[in-house]
């Protein structure tokens, strides 16, 4: 049977792991590890978000993403049962899995579709400034609690963002800005230029 509370536990420690993964592994200065810590940083989590950070359509492969998952999950599993004993164990860890997996959904999502509703569109330009203000603000993908909790929520205004990283959803059939994102986003770049030019 579930356990409220220890769901409830599991789904708030991704939480926390979301934003610390993202801030510490994913944004880490370079510098700061040893030969083997570099190896788990920038091998896995770090290369591959630098690879999106790069790239806003590039995804970690999903085979690969499972693989990692079943590993956190063992040691959320076994968190859980220090936490909350064997029989919670299971709800503790089903609580941390299905918020990572809505997560990894809400993440993509906020590159390849358009918002609906006040929340998406709250996500979206949480992240997008992220991606295009300052990669070391606004790590909670899913929510600001944590961002506000240590110091690192911004509002960033108007975004700028780059004509190659630009969402499809964000763009008319001419390749400018919809209307009804004007108010928060505007292209930068030499062909955001020519663009306005031609407009």
């Amino acid at each position: 049977m579930i356990s409220p509370l220890s769901f409830a536990a599991g789904a708030a420690t991704w939480s926390l792991a979301e934003y610390s993964l993202h801030r510490f592994a994913g944004h880490a200065p370079r510098q700061r590890q040893s030969e083997e810590k570099a190896r788990w940083f920038d091998g896995d989590f770090g290369s591959e978000h630098q690879a999106h950070h790069a790239d806003t359509r590039y995804f970690t492969p999903t085979a690969r993403k499972v693989k990692t998952a079943a590993v956190v999950l063992a040691a959320a599993g076994t968190l859980g049962s220090l936490a909350f004993g064997p029989r919670r164990a299971l709800s503790f860890a089903a609580g941390f899995a299905l918020t990572y997996a809505t997560y990894e959904i809400l993440h993509r999502r906020t590159h390849t579709h358009a918002p609906r509703g006040a929340y998406s569109r709250w996500a979206r330009r949480n992240h997008l400034s992220h991606h295009f203000s300052n990669p070391s603000t606004n790590h909670g993908v899913t929510s600001p609690l944590w961002d506000h909790v240590f110091g690192t929520h911004v509002e960033h205004g108007r975004i700028r963002v780059p004509r190659r990283h630009a969402p499809p959803w964000l763009l008319d059939e001419q390749g400018r800005v919809k209307p009804e994102y004007g108010d928060d986003y505007e292209l930068a770049g030499p062909a955001a230029v020519v663009a306005a030019q031609a407009a």
